[in-house]
């Protein structure tokens, strides 16, 4: 039947395929539009935009403290004629509010509203207005732009734009959004100011993610806050909006929308319809100043030289919050600094229009190749495509983003190619068999034979959660890895296959000593003993495994005399103790695994087996009594990430001999040491290695500690504790 499946459905999973490489193309209720945004979105928590020092752009921020000590908002614009005039060295000084009425604290509206005696309504009526203040204030600045807001609630004429327009190919009012009206300035402030630009967001979602350059009523083009502001920082008089069928921009007669916007030297990349997207950074980057102390004179005038300052708004009751992907409700005024930000960083994300087309042929190609390995070579090939190109797909996005800012779509290929490898594999019936199979023999590379068979007859032992147990743990490394993997840097398939040998001789040792291996972090193994089984002898079958590692390391060295110039060599940590040992992770996919203080020990001891010279390092809970093997005290220790005195051991086997008196001079060797009897604990230490044996390196390591402690003594009241300080 399996031969039968595959002529029937060579050809229409290849068509199967091909059609589900155009949903993205098809788009249903937005979901890919939806998935991609989030990928995006993750691109840039992963990698936010720097700030460098010499960034120009500044928030004078109408904050509580402001209202507090000015206030309630409105402010008499005679506060924000002083605030303007104290910020009078600004390149570009733009207001994220609209001035839409007259102020209500004219000194011509208390005449109205009060009865004054002539001589004072005759002097109230000569005062100039605070909205001729400001007015005089905006006109003396030179380089204020005031902002406008967009709306479709009544048809009205926007302010009398302040530059040129220069338009290369298609009319851009055809791609940008287009509004009825706006709610404009007042004209007194309208005509003095040197730009007016639009506060508006766009048509984002409830996440901000990209910020008009123009956008349109009737047939006026109106900019943006941002770049308007821009605009009149760099003193340049015209746009030039460069849109498709303009040179160099071929179209072949389609109108595919704009392509950028130049702004003297500057260069804006849009969207289609003329958006930026913004690269956003965390809002304590951007320097702020409290509008109250520019009021006050509390910052300095000097302090705005050269840059663009923009007021806004984080006071309660004032704030228009927003969402970006980076953080969440946050001021609007910030968004509009961020993109400000960038145009002056010239760091730009960018979405070319060919990107759409590359993410559509990745998907297709993927397609194919997932359903042409599952025909080929079943459900696991399939699945090694799909990982292998998910990968591939997900690391170029993430390196595009990082090195030219681009924004790679990784959802879409991975859609298709999920659906294709979920739709083929449904119509082999082989695929749960060879599911099983699978399953079944990742857990034989890490459990021992009965153990995979306990498992396999107790399901319900595959379930979250898990128990406490007295266990053992072992972590083994490599040593002098770096310095192996430098000598094969020009061969790494030949490291790989010699460092996959050698894990699964170590194995092998553990597996064959009833050992559980949790998991491999590169070259170094993590087992443990007395779980999922019991094992009353745990203590002794993780000594018995360590041993036999070695001397299967000793084997595999041999094997390979005259091929390599070095020897392997392995570090071995154990340690018992208490830990909760079970199924660890989501219901939806978890591990069989150990967590607790005991196993983070075990780590660290055999981090300090190199220190010492020696190949196994157990913990005091570890130690044998009345055993066969030989069980020596060599220190005690404050590992890296705990306070606690460990007190540690080294172990030999029973073939392994010492003189007879060998225990009793090193007995006493700790104990002239940790006496502080510096030069009695070096004579016995010439004793021990008077004759060569497996200590040597540790003595010596003990002879170069204690001429350290000789030139830097420790406290009198010191126990011998040596405190490690590498992991």
């Amino acid at each position: 039947m399996k031969k039968n499946y595959k002529k029937i459905s060579r050809y229409g999973l290849l068509a199967f395929a091909i059609f589900v490489s155009f949903l993205p193309i098809l788009n249903p209720l937005q979901i890919f539009t939806s998935l991609q945004n989030y990928s995006f979105d993750t691109f840039q928590r992963i990698l936010p935009r720097e700030v460098y020092p010499e960034d120009p752009v500044v928030i004078i921020d109408i904050d509580d403290r402001s209202l507090a000590e000015i206030g309630q908002w409105p402010w008499s614009r005679n506060q924000l004629a002083n605030l303007t005039n104290q910020a009078y060295a600004a390149a570009a000084l733009g207001f994220d509010v609209v001035f839409a009425e007259p102020d209500r604290t004219n000194p011509q509206n208390l005449i109205a509203s009060y009865s004054l005696n002539e001589e004072l309504a005759k002097e109230l009526t000569s005062l100039p207005s605070n909205d001729e203040l400001f007015a005089q204030a905006i006109k003396n600045h030179g380089t204020v732009v005031l902002g406008q807001a967009l709306n479709n609630n009544e048809i009205s004429k926007p302010s009398k734009t302040k530059f040129g327009l220069v338009i290369q190919g298609d009319d851009p009012k055809q791609f940008v959004t287009n509004y009825l009206g706006v709610q404009n300035n007042i004209k007194l402030l309208d005509a003095s100011a040197q730009g007016v630009g639009s506060m508006s967001i766009g048509n984002n979602d409830a996440i901000v993610r990209q910020l008009p350059t123009f956008e349109s009523i009737g047939d006026q083009l109106i900019p943006s806050l941002a770049i308007e502001m821009t605009r009149v920082a760099v003193g340049a008089s015209t746009f030039q909006i460069k849109s498709s069928n303009a040179s160099s921009e071929e179209a072949y007669g389609a109108q595919t929308g704009i392509n950028n916007i130049k702004l003297g030297p500057l260069t804006i990349p849009t969207t289609a319809k003329g958006n930026a997207w913004i690269y956003f950074t965390a809002t304590k980057n951007i320097s702020t100043v409290s509008a109250v102390d520019v009021i006050s004179g509390a910052i300095p005038p000097e302090f705005f030289e050269g840059k663009v300052a923009l007021v806004g708004t984080s006071a309660s009751g004032l704030l228009d919050l927003r969402s970006t992907p980076t953080e969440k409700n946050i001021p609007g005024v910030t968004i509009i600094a961020q993109f400000i930000q960038q145009i002056f960083a010239n760091e730009f994300l960018q979405r070319p229009d060919w990107l759409f087309g590359a993410e559509f042929l990745a998907g297709l190609i993927l397609a194919l190749l997932i359903t042409l390995s599952i025909q080929a070579l079943g459900p696991i090939g399939g699945l090694s495509v799909l990982v292998g190109g998910s990968g591939g797909i997900i690391g170029s996005s993430y390196y595009f983003f990082k090195s030219k800012l681009f924004l790679v779509d990784p959802i879409s290929p991975l859609i298709i190619a999920l659906s294709v490898y979920v739709a083929v594999t449904f119509f082999n019936f082989l695929f749960t068999e060879l599911e099983r199979s699978r399953v079944r023999g990742a857990f034989a590379q890490y459990l021992s034979p009965e153990m995979v068979n306990r498992l396999a007859e107790s399901s319900e032992s595959l379930v979250l959660g898990g128990e406490r147990k007295e266990m053992t743990f072992l972590f083994s490394d490599i040593r002098g890895f770096t310095k192996i993997s430098e000598q094969y840097k020009d061969d790494p398939e030949a490291l790989t296959q010699l460092i996959n040998q050698l894990l699964t001789v170590l194995s092998n040792a553990i597996l064959d000593h009833g050992g559980t291996i949790d998991k491999y972090m590169g070259d170094c193994i993590m087992a443990f003993w007395n779980a999922p089984t019991d094992q009353t002898n745990h203590r002794q079958l993780a000594i018995e495994s360590a041993h036999a590692m070695n001397n299967a390391l000793s084997k595999f060295n041999q094997s390979l005399e005259g091929s390599l110039d070095f020897k392997l060599e392995i570090g071995i940590g154990i340690n018992s103790g208490e830990c909760i040992v079970g199924n660890m992770g989501s219901d939806k996919r978890f591990d069989y695994t150990v967590l607790g203080d005991a196993v983070n020990l075990a780590s660290r001891l055999e981090g300090q087996s190199s220190n010492y010279g020696l190949n196994m390092v157990l913990g005091e809970n570890s130690y044998l009594q009345d055993s066969s093997y030989q069980m020596i005290e060599i220190d005690k220790i404050a590992v890296k990430g705990k306070s606690a005195a460990e007190t540690i051991f080294t172990c030999f086997e029973p073939a392994t001999k010492f003189a007879d008196n060998f225990m009793a001079k090193h007995i006493n060797f700790l104990k002239e040491y940790r006496s502080q009897q510096w030069d009695n604990a070096n004579l016995l230490i010439d004793e021990l290695i008077s004759s060569p044996n497996e200590l040597e390196l540790y003595y010596k390591h003990m002879r170069a500690r204690i001429d350290e402690y000789k030139i830097n003594p420790p406290s009198s009241d010191w126990e011998g504790v040596y405190v490690a300080q590498n992991k």
